[in-house]
């Protein structure tokens, strides 16, 4: 994806901020709405009744994710959108986001494209949980088919993670140039062990790392470990009768939850996590802020 500055709008089509948004990108046909399940109304005043995709967005009953998706395409956006009304296996949808194409250049082949490609993508990253029961085959398209649906797609890619939507794109590790850029975090406390980095996107722990196998009963009892929960029973922590290790990279939303799944109590990820010569976290943050007398060089 490219690391060019790109500009998007958002409409906020009735003056509420959690209503009907139409989000557009700079040098882009394409446009989303975004709105909740109960907006569909107004919504399809927005004109739905093109092709193009859609997600339908809610949280996951399992609690195994934080998110459940479902990925979905048609002809008429809004009359399918209307179909998934009645549907009870849709129970979980709060939230839609739909994209079409501004000067009606997508086709049925356009979109089918589109939806095996983001559930293929979503599987892959496995950050939530897709409720598509099966995985399409994606069509073959020509060349210049491929180019046009190929190309949309990037530009979704490039607006989803802008909408609070990561459910598609797979964390990796910075590549290290030996500029010293990007920084690698160590943990090494009550029998955990890791690696890993700060991003925009929260904290990365790199697969490898080992997990303490007990629980403290403080975070037992307050609830804290459902992420850690979580990751066992996706098999992410795998069980090695006297620790877990990640098996995958796995992306946190703050230093703390990363920490906390390792040690297996409460610690301030901050603190925990320093550098190869025992700089905190928080101290290169302080410094990254500009305060010169916190420099840890």
């Amino acid at each position: 994806m490219s690391t060019l500055p790109y500009v998007i709008t958002i409409l906020v089509t009735n003056g509420d901020p959690d209503g009907v948004r139409v989000v557009e990108k700079s040098n882009w046909t394409g446009r989303g709405v975004m709105f909740a399940r109960a907006d569909l109304g107004a919504a399809l005043e927005q004109g739905l009744d093109s092709p193009g995709v859609y997600l339908l967005l809610g949280d996951d009953p399992d609690e195994q994710y934080d998110r459940q998706i479902y990925v979905g395409q048609g002809d008429n956006i809004g009359k399918r959108l209307k179909q998934h009304q009645s549907d009870d296996g849709k129970d979980f949808w709060d939230t839609t986001l739909v994209f079409l194409s501004g000067n009606q250049s997508l086709n049925r082949a356009h979109v089918s494209y589109l939806e095996a490609e983001l559930i293929r993508l979503a599987n892959s990253a496995n950050r939530a949980r897709i409720a598509n029961g099966n995985q399409p085959s994606i069509p073959h398209l020509p060349p210049t088919d491929h180019a046009v649906a190929a190309g949309f797609l990037d530009e979704m890619r490039a607006i989803l993670p802008a909408l609070g939507v990561d459910a598609f794109e797979t964390p990796e590790a910075t590549v290290q140039t030996g500029n010293g850029d990007t920084v690698r975090y160590l943990l090494n406390a009550r029998e955990a062990t890791g690696e890993g980095e700060e991003r925009s996107d929260g904290f990365l722990i790199f697969a490898g790392a080992i997990a303490r196998y007990e629980e403290t009963p403080s975070m037992k009892s307050s609830g804290s470990n459902r992420l850690r929960n979580r990751l066992i029973v996706s098999g992410r922590l795998v069980d090695e009768a006297t620790h877990y290790r990640l098996n995958e990279d796995t992306l946190f939303k703050t230093p703390s939850a990363a920490a906390m799944t390792l040690v297996g109590g409460h610690v301030n990820g901050r603190t925990e996590w320093r550098d190869e010569h025992g700089v905190t976290l928080k101290d290169h943050q302080i410094a990254n802020a500009g305060d010169p007398s916190a420099d840890p060089t």
